[in-house]
């Protein structure tokens, strides 16, 4: 059974959303399953997304944030075949991201916001034969830290 499941949260102005509850409290767990896709859409300041695909195989994760002061936290952990991708604009942002899984891919995209971008981070701890991650800042004061083993 092929089970597809999309989400998406959006704050237009200010404000916040969690996606599973405020301050990363359990997320939106999607536990030993396959063919799973989550997509979550932020705009504004200090949202979060957090998502837990652990066990799942052929999982997508989808999030996009623009504003600042923003957290998104995927984690795949014994989900080969899946993906990770992370696509934040604006400033003061940071993505945090856990991945087991072969054949895997991270994607974390922190871009300017009308020209403005600087202090993003971006934390990536893959453990995964044949998988790949790409981190790639825009802007200033930003910094990385990639852990693949």
């Amino acid at each position: 059974m092929n089970i597809k499941m999309s989400m998406i949260a959006m704050v237009l102005v200010s404000g916040a959303a969690f996606a599973g509850g405020p301050g990363g409290g359990g997320g939106l767990p999607q536990v030993n399953s396959s063919n799973e896709t989550v997509n979550i859409y932020q705009e504004g300041g200090n949202n979060g997304a957090s998502v837990d695909q652990s066990g799942s195989k052929y999982a997508d994760v989808n999030i996009s944030q623009k504003g600042l002061n923003n957290l998104a936290t995927a984690t795949q952990s014994s989900a080969y075949n899946s993906d990770i991708n992370v696509s934040q604009v604006g400033f003061s942002n940071s993505s945090s991201n856990l991945q087991t899984g072969d054949n895997s891919t991270i994607n974390v995209s922190q871009n300017n916001l009308y020209g403005w971008g600087a202090g993003n981070s971006a934390n990536v701890n893959q453990t995964a034969d044949s998988s790949i991650v790409n981190v790639t800042q825009n802007g200033s004061a930003n910094w990385a830290n990639v852990y693949q083993h």
